[in-house]
């Protein structure tokens, strides 16, 4: 039985994981927050971590120009295994996505959850994560096997009900990019 999870191993390089992470370290960073009833919330028994405010694909920031055509490559990898996806697309990235840091053991998303299912990720289709480095602690799935944090792997997994997940409990430093296809 498929998990409809796709990994894809040394999509980005170490020297562009060291990249990004330098970016992250310069920029201005808040506390990890979820959206709960269509606000932004803190909430640390939900998720607890350090991330960059509201990073855009539409900024063409290095961070945003060094992921995306990793993405695109990875989207077209997992159209081309998972055929249906051509009747229900276009899809397309989301203009915003998320860029974590855990540190500490009291880190992660340490609530199952989906990608979809309120009013403001309804039309979300897909998932997607690039993990940044060799993490102690990757994902969990509810119904699949967990996945390992290794440098330049991106996930691709469907948004739903299907895929409840969470952050492994954290054990060391991990880094994380992550963000979703949605219907147009």
């Amino acid at each position: 039985m498929t998990s409809f999870i796709g990994k894809y191993d040394n999509e980005l390089s170490s020297y562009e994981c060291e990249i990004l992470i330098k970016q992250f370290e310069e920029s201005p960073k808040l506390e990890g927050h979820i959206h709960r009833d269509g606000k932004s919330v803190l909430d640390p028994s939900f998720k607890k971590c350090r991330q960059l405010n509201q990073p855009r694909f539409s900024d063409k920031s290095i961070i945003s120009n060094t992921i995306l055509p990793h993405l695109i490559s990875c989207l077209e990898k997992y159209k081309e295994r998972y055929l249906a996806l051509d009747h229900i697309f276009p899809g397309t990235f989301d203009d915003a996505f998320a860029f974590k840091k855990y540190e500490t053991e009291e880190d992660g998303f340490k609530a199952w959850h989906t990608e979809a299912g309120g009013s403001d990720t309804s039309t979300r289709i897909l998932a997607w994560m690039i993990y940044l480095n060799n993490a102690k602690s990757g994902t969990e799935f509810m119904h699949f096997p967990k996945v390992r944090a290794k440098t330049g792997r991106c996930i691709i997994w469907p948004a739903g009900f299907t895929h409840v997940h969470r952050s492994e409990p954290n054990k060391g430093l991990k880094y994380v990019i992550s963000g979703w296809i949605s219907f147009q």
